[in-house]
């Protein structure tokens, strides 16, 4: 039985702890289960067996309250193969108090969800010492000047142990088979041996240098994961090269002790599986490092230093020291330190690491900056609004993290596979030193042992465990410097698999900037109706009433003060302007209020027809005027949809506009399915609906009033604006804001998912190949066999076409569409009407 504590938010009473407390007892699994109102603390005792930290959690969930968990990165040091990984993961989950856990091999990170009120960051980081690999705290390595210093002396001291090893491997080598390639050498040789047998004891030693100097990195961890019970790369190698080592340790030490025939040496199999291995594991490491290569860039935006304004005096102070509130300088050239707002002076900022656009933008008093854009020419002052974790740049940098670190669904596969997988090989290793011993041509034991050490060395699982983490890191990374950012690396695998692209209309197909083209009256006096309109919407936060204002001001008229103002969702406005009671909005909204508007229904539906949106005016239930508001589909809209049809999806819009409107939009934009006059409450309820029928939805919003259904879809497609780029309902978020950037989401998804799919594949084609051959299945009937240092060989070459095959997606281009077809100017008013400048 576990005990385990955990904190619960939002009880208020008795009868909260008490049902909390009765949903737990229930649980299958639990003894005895008790919650604290006063603490706000529940504890549960539980037989892991029968339920797990996670389900309880759920359980608490369920009964409308809010487990207390946190989240928790770590590095992990050491590990080499996925066996290595999952040994981690395994011994975390198994924590008491730790509700999640996944570990990355590519990232050498682990994230942990935990209950707080039982385990601790530092039981997490004692946890992965315990189980023989190095905590490494990431403000750690966060307070490390340069953030590739530790990658950097990994592979230095990597690289050293490879020299020694190569050093050391050449003349063992020479010594054990120079005669094969040399014709006289091996005269030569016996002819200089100072004593006999003084050979064999130079490849001792030697080896035996290879084995204790650079072959280190493998016995400790190797021989630990055996008295845990769980065997990774590490004791596959130790105990391949450590079986060569003593078998020939033993013909040296005591040749009595074998038949004549099998005094054979195998020195050079030991050191050569040693420094092959070494020389794969690095070349590994170098391009790893590459596939990191993004998130460099982007922390290479941040500027280490920000001039502070003290008592009016500048000071130069690092980064990490500006507060919230500091006023700051920047001079031409200089990036942005933080995120700010511009308080004197004025200049162009380079800001194309966000939109993308290599135009400068002019900065003045009052406007936005964000950190690590780029000052051009004049001196700017800001005030900090954003420091630290907070700034826009530390938020993508975290998003980018948080996706190269998650586990697809695609990965349990391999997971299985590699958690049975290193005991299966020890014991057909095992299975083919009997079978040679037994029935192989003699000397049998050379056959067996050469076999057995093949099968060790050839089967290390590092490529499994490379496949996935490998191609999410390079594939989230360069997605990020495309615009395109992942708040989940599941949504890659979802993005991927989706047959049908819903789309938002206003600030998504659309510009998001309408504006007023028509407007029409009763006596043909426009002024007095638009001023009446603009009063009634003064309030309002919709954007067609903002484009009514707009209009007003335009104009210089003056608006009155509105009263007992109440906006109708979806449908408009109400409110008493000078007396009288104004209406303004859909014919629904009048007709729900006994206004009658059919005199104007021919020309509203005309009106919509054009693809613009009809707005009535209604003074004291009589319709006074109908206005109309375009706004232009963004000039890519339309060759985005195409591009996503070539795609081979089913492409739909989702508007609360009238249908008429929405299918004119729709026609200009190429799209055929079209649902009109949904409510923002009801977009989710529409794409479950489509979900309903079985369809896998994409939907794609501006992320702020399509969050429900951007949280219902399968993936939830944020378009942002450069500076959104934390949308919480969103899986991707677009920060560049152009639709391109959907279908470059699209083509980055399906490519790393096939990169994952062909990674998996080799991987697991290789050891169905390899292993049968290095076990000698092909030596009778073909004479095909792999000795012992091509099998180190082939094993580094298989974690080397992972990794390289992964960093193809480095070569990903941007989609750019041309546009054309998908350009739709906005509507020209009418001879009296006054365009509104853009919103």
């Amino acid at each position: 039985m576990k005990e385990l504590d955990l904190g619960i938010e939002g009880m208020t009473c008795a009868s909260c702890s008490s049902r909390v407390e009765r949903a737990l007892n229930k649980l299958e699994g639990v003894s005895e289960a008790s919650v604290n109102l006063a603490s706000e603390r529940a504890t549960v005792r539980f037989d892991e067996e029968a339920v797990d930290a996670e389900r309880i959690a759920e359980t608490v969930s369920e009964t409308g309250y809010a487990p207390l968990i946190a989240e928790y990165e770590i590095g992990v040091g050491g590990m080499t193969c996925a066996n290595c990984s999952s040994r981690v993961e395994r011994k975390l989950n198994k924590l008491p108090g730790v509700v999640t856990a996944t570990v990355n091999l590519a990232t050498e990170r682990a994230t942990v969800r935990y209950f707080p009120e039982t385990v601790t960051p530092r039981g997490i980081a004692a946890t992965i010492s315990d189980t023989g690999y190095e905590p490494r705290p990431l403000e750690e390595e966060a307070g490390e000047q340069d953030p590739g210093a530790r990658r950097a002396r990994s592979l230095a001291a990597m690289r050293r142990d490879l020299w020694i090893a190569a050093g050391l491997t050449v003349p063992v080598l020479f010594l054990a088979m120079g005669a094969m390639v040399v014709p006289g050498l091996h005269e030569l040789l016996a002819a200089a041996e100072p004593w006999p047998g003084a050979w064999d004891w130079t490849q001792l030693v030697l080896t035996t240098l290879v084995l204790a100097i650079p072959g280190r990195r493998f016995w400790g961890p190797g021989l630990q994961a055996y008295r845990q019970g769980s065997p990774d790369m590490n004791s596959l190698v130790a105990t391949g090269a450590g079986a060569a080592w003593l078998y020939s340790l033993g013909v040296v030490v005591a040749p009595g002790l074998f038949p004549a025939e099998a005094r054979g040496l195998y020195f050079e199999s030991a050191a050569v599986i040693v420094t092959v291995i070494l020389f794969g594991k690095y070349l590994e490491e170098v391009a790893k490092g590459r596939t990191s290569q993004a998130i460099r860039k982007l922390v290479g935006l941040q500027a280490k230093n920000a001039r502070v304004l003290r008592d009016g005096v500048e000071e130069e102070v690092p980064v990490s020291r500006v507060q919230v509130g500091d006023w700051l300088v920047v001079r031409p050239g200089e990036r942005i330190p933080v995120d700010g707002r511009v308080t004197e002076g004025s200049s162009y900022v380079d800001e194309s690491m966000l939109t993308g656009e290599p135009e400068p933008v002019v900065k003045a008093a009052g406007d936005e900056l964000v950190g690590g854009t780029v000052n051009q020419y004049g001196v700017l002052q800001l005030e900090a609004t954003q420091v630290g974790s907070d700034t826009v740049l530390a938020q993508i940098i975290r998003l980018v993290e948080r996706a190269q670190g998650a586990k697809l669904p695609i990965q349990g596969l391999a997971d299985r596979v590699v958690r049975v997988f290193t005991p299966v090989v020890l014991g057909v290793a095992v299975l083919t030193f009997l079978l040679w011993l037994a029935f192989g041509p003699a000397p049998a034991i050379t056959l067996a042992l050469v076999s057995a050490v093949a099968v060790l060395v050839v089967a290390c699982p590092c490529a499994m465990g490379l496949a996935t983490p490998a191609a999410i890191m390079v594939g989230t990374g360069r997605a990020a410097e495309l615009g395109v950012l992942f708040r989940k690396g599941e949504a890659l695998e979802r993005l991927s698999e989706v047959d049908t692209a819903v789309f938002d209309k206003t600030g998504t197909l659309t510009e998001g900037r309408p504006r007023l083209t028509d407007l029409e009256t009763a006596d043909g006096e426009t002024a007095g109706a638009l001023r009446l309109a603009a009063a009634a919407e003064a309030a309002s936060e919709h954007p067609l009433g903002a484009a009514v204002r707009e209009a007003a001001d335009g104009r210089g008229l003056n608006i009155p003060e509105a009263e007992g103002f109440e906006a109708v969702p979806g449908h408009g406005v109400r409110a008493e302007v000078d007396g009288a009671r104004v209406l303004v909005g859909s014919a629904r909204l009048l007709t729900e209020h006994g206004v009658d508007a059919s005199a104007w229904a021919g020309r509203a539906s005309a009106l919509a027809g054009a693809g613009k949106t009809p707005i009535l005016l209604a003074v004291d239930d009589t319709v006074q005027a109908v206005l109309a508001v375009a706004d232009p589909l963004k000039a890519e809209a339309a060759a985005a949809v195409a591009a996503l049809r070539e795609r081979g999806l089913r492409v739909a819009m989702i508007t609360g506009d009238n249908r008429a409107t929405a299918e004119a939009i729709a026609r200009r934009a190429g799209i055929d399915e079209v649902r009109a006059e949904v409510l923002p409450d009801g977009k989710a309820e529409a794409v479950e609906a489509m979900q309903g029928a079985s369809r896998r939805i994409a939907f794609v919003g501006d992320g702020i009033n399509d969050a429900p259904a951007l949280a219902q879809a399968e993936v939830g497609v944020a378009v942002g604006t450069g500076t959104d780029i934390a949308i919480e309902a969103a899986d991707v978020t677009l920060s560049r804001g152009s639709l391109d950037g959907v279908v470059t989401a699209l083509d980055v998804a399906r490519r790393t998912l096939s990169t994952i799919r062909g990674n998996l594949f080799w991987a697991f084609a290789y050891n169905v190949v390899l292993i049968p051959l290095a076990a000698g299945v092909f030596y009778l009937p073909f004479g095909w066999h792999l000795n012992p240092m091509m099998a180190g060989v082939a094993m580094g070459l298989s974690s080397l076409f992972v990794v390289s095959n992964s960093l193809r997606l480095r070569r990903m281009r941007p989609v750019r569409l041309s546009g054309e077809g998908g350009h739709v100017p906005a509507a020209e008013p009418e001879a009296d009407a006054t365009p509104a400048r853009a919103a």
